[in-house]
Formats: structure tokens, sequence, C-alpha cells
């Protein structure tokens, strides 16, 4: 898929590849994060996401890929987010977006469409932001 996706990627001439992992911990983790750029943890306030944010975070170092980590829904748990937050802190991870529970996933999804593509407001707005702080660091 991989090698698929590189050579589609030089047809349609994008600079861009994004693969999106499991989620979890295990080998199909391990096999999305090899050989990439940046690595975009999206964790859930929830202590098993926690758990599982710490071990990713600690395979993107093992194999020294920068990561960053967005916190979905975050409002769903303010006190697991202010753990992610601080163990983010504390470990000198950058937190590129909060995005709060918001029905509006579900509805663009009916839609077969992107939220941004879906309603242009402020939470598609949070969504652009965290993209072009992604897209910064890439082309950094």
């Amino acid at each position: 898929m991989r090698n698929n996706a590189k050579i589609l990627a030089e047809e349609k001439k994008k600079g861009l590849i994004i693969i999106d992992g499991p989620p979890g911990i295990g080998c199909p983790v391990i096999a999305s994060i090899s050989g990439v750029d940046l690595v975009l943890i999206v964790t859930e306030p929830t202590l098993s996401a926690i758990h599982d944010l710490e071990r990713i975070l600690d395979v993107a170092y093992h194999f020294k890929i920068p990561a960053v980590v967005c916190i979905n829904k975050y409002d769903i748990n303010l006190d697991n987010t202010e753990k992610i937050e601080y163990y983010c802190k504390t470990n000198k991870i950058d937190i590129v977006g909060k995005i709060p529970y918001n029905n509006v996933v579900t509805e663009s999804m009916i839609y077969e469409k992107t939220v941004v593509e879906y309603r242009k407001d402020n939470f598609s707005n949070m969504i652009i932001r965290m993209w072009d702080n992604i897209r910064g660091r890439l082309e950094n």
C-alpha cells in the first residue's frame, strides 16, 4: 500500500502522503509509523488512551521520529485532559490541537464529507488551524 501511495503521489505531483494508523499499540501501529517524517497521535482523555499515548510516543522516540499530539473530545473528561497536557509538557511534546466533542463529525460522515467541507464554523476552523500547524512542521 505504501509503495502504491508513493507512486500515485509522484504521478499526481503531491509532496505529502498521510498514513492513518490503527488505534492502540502493536505491530500495525509500528508498521504505520516506520519511515515517516512526523507522527500525529490523536488521543482521547480516557485512561486506556493515555496509556496508549505513552507507549506510541516511546515507539516514535525509539525510531527517532518526531511526534505531536491532538486531544480529541478533550471536553469529555477534563481531569484526564489535564493529565495528558501535563505529560506532554513534562516530556516536551507539542499539543497541536484540542478538539471538543461535536456531533458535526458524525453529520459530515453521513453526507460523505470532511468536517471542513461540510460546515464552515469555529469547529472546522480549529481543524484547519491544527492542520496548518502540522503542515508548517512538515515543511521545516
